[in-house]
């Protein structure tokens, strides 16, 4: 890789690390750079600074309005296949298109044979050897592997006693309005005062962000005795 702007060159060997210093403070989710952490803020509180030109549609990235644009306004198809006739708006439906061609399926199980054309398909099949269910219901807490199959049982078994209301910032349903906006206050508003975490040096301006950081310490043993190895929680 090379660049003719030195902040090119940084955000690149950005990408050959691992290391993510950019933490939401509402969801304590990490990015390697300022622009992927404020774009995924912008998720949070709904900000849209990108808009299009061409009609009122807004959107959280660059690369969401350049996709809109090519599927709505100019029909734009700019990775061709060389095999066959087939364009695509965006280069991962064409890496995936081409696996069609070549066979090939990279994203393979390490406990079968089973191989797949794209990474999404082998972690729906890994939960298949785990018997994780993910997807719970929040209505009566029945588990499902699948979120599709969540879904169909909640239209089957709850129908209009789902709650309607989901909190912007995290995982919760609320059946009203009004707890929504308790909830809100109580968990997701700024403390002009920051919170220091009880048990390291961390502060937060959030009280959902401190308590989600605060279950990082369990089973942590950080009282340490001095005159041999015995280490204990409190």
């Amino acid at each position: 890789f090379t660049s003719l702007r030195i902040s090119s060159l940084n955000r690149h060997v950005k990408t050959h690390s691992d290391e993510k210093r950019h933490v939401c403070h509402l969801c304590l989710k990490a990015f390697r750079t300022a622009t992927l952490l404020r774009n995924h803020v912008n998720v949070h509180t709904g900000t849209r600074p990108y808009k299009c030109s061409d009609c009122d549609m807004a959107f959280v990235t660059s690369g969401e309005l350049s996709r809109h644009r090519r599927y709505k306004h100019t029909l734009e198809k700019p990775f061709k296949c060389s095999v066959c006739k087939y364009s695509s708006v965006e280069a991962s439906k064409m890496k995936r298109h081409i696996r069609s061609h070549t066979g090939e399926r990279p994203y393979a199980c390490d406990l079968c044979s089973y191989a797949s054309k794209d990474a999404y398909k082998l972690k729906r099949h890994m939960i298949t050897h785990s018997g994780e269910k993910p997807y719970e219901c929040y209505v009566c807490q029945a588990k499902f592997t699948q979120s599709g199959t969540m879904k169909i049982h909640m239209l089957q078994k709850h129908g209009e006693n789902v709650p309607k209301y989901q909190c912007p910032h995290c995982s919760t349903f609320i059946a009203r309005k009004s707890d929504l906006g308790v909830h809100l206050r109580n968990l997701h508003a700024y403390m002009a005062v920051a919170t220091k975490c009880n048990y390291c040096e961390a502060v937060f301006h959030e009280r959902y962000a401190l308590i989600l950081h605060k279950k990082t310490h369990r089973n942590e043993k950080s009282f340490k005795c001095d005159q041999c190895s015995y280490t204990c929680q409190q």
